[in-house]
Formats: structure tokens, C-alpha cells, sequence
């Protein structure tokens, strides 16, 4: 059986399939797949201060049995394919409603306001944060 904190423990999902399978509900997803440590990733091209086509695939780990984001850091850059920045954010639903909780975010170099604009967007998209206040909830 693989330990609960390790990276194989978790689901790695697009975005997308959120959106089309569980009708843009991490919640619901968890519900369905009984994961509580999710990685939700998007890629995007776009225009980045003039210059057209620069892609990132963004990677937003939520989580309820992992102490650190580092070993998801570590696998959400593996898959990170080639010629796209990685931006990785972690949330710790298992902390939700204590003064520790907090969305944690990797600074790339490329500005926060994209940096947050990217994670935003799956946040927002996937309705993390009805998923979180739920599960923290059971």
C-alpha cells in the first residue's frame, strides 16, 4: 500500500476533466474517486509582457495527509513538460480553520499577480474552496 504522504499516494488531475466529469467540482471529485490529495494542473499559453506564446502548466496540490508540499513540488515539475514554467501552489485543507492554514505558492520569477492570476483560476474553476471548508468539515 503506498504511505498516504508520498506523491504516488495522490491524484493527479487536469483541470479540464474536473470540469467536464464532475461539473467544476474538486468536491465532487473527491467524493467519486475517495482521494483527499488531489493535484489539479492546467496548462495555458499566453501573451507575458509582450511576448506571445509563453506556456506554463500550473499545478494546484490540495491536500488533507501530506506535512509539506515538497515531494508534490517534485512531481508536478516532472511533469512539467518541456518549454513550459512550472507554477505550483499547495493547499493544506488539513489545516483549514487554524491559523497554519494558508495557500502556499512557489515564486517562479514571472510576477505574482500571474503567478496568482494562474492559481486563482483553478481555484476558482474547481471550487477548491468549497471543496476544502467540506472536507475539513468530515
Amino acid at each position: 500500500m503506498t504511505p498516504p504522504d508520498t506523491p504516488e499516494a495522490a491524484h493527479f488531475v487536469p483541470l479540464a476533466a474536473i470540469m467536464s466529469d464532475y461539473v467544476g467540482s474538486l468536491a465532487g471529485y473527491i467524493r467519486a474517486t475517495g482521494s483527499h490529495d488531489n493535484v489539479i494542473t492546467m496548462e495555458v499559453e499566453m501573451e507575458v509582457a509582450g511576448v506571445k506564446g509563453r506556456k506554463f502548466m500550473v499545478a494546484v496540490a490540495v491536500t488533507r495527509n501530506f506535512d509539506s508540499a515538497e515531494a508534490l513540488q517534485d512531481a508536478a515539475a516532472a511533469e512539467c513538460p518541456p518549454g513550459h514554467d512550472c507554477v505550483f501552489a499547495w493547499v493544506p485543507a488539513d489545516r483549514f480553520g487554524s491559523d497554519d492554514f494558508g495557500i502556499y505558492i512557489e515564486d517562479i520569477g514571472v510576477g505574482e499577480q500571474l503567478q496568482n492570476g494562474l492559481v486563482a483560476e483553478i481555484i476558482e474553476q474547481a471550487g477548491v474552496e468549497q471543496a476544502v471548508s467540506e472536507t475539513g468539515d468530515s
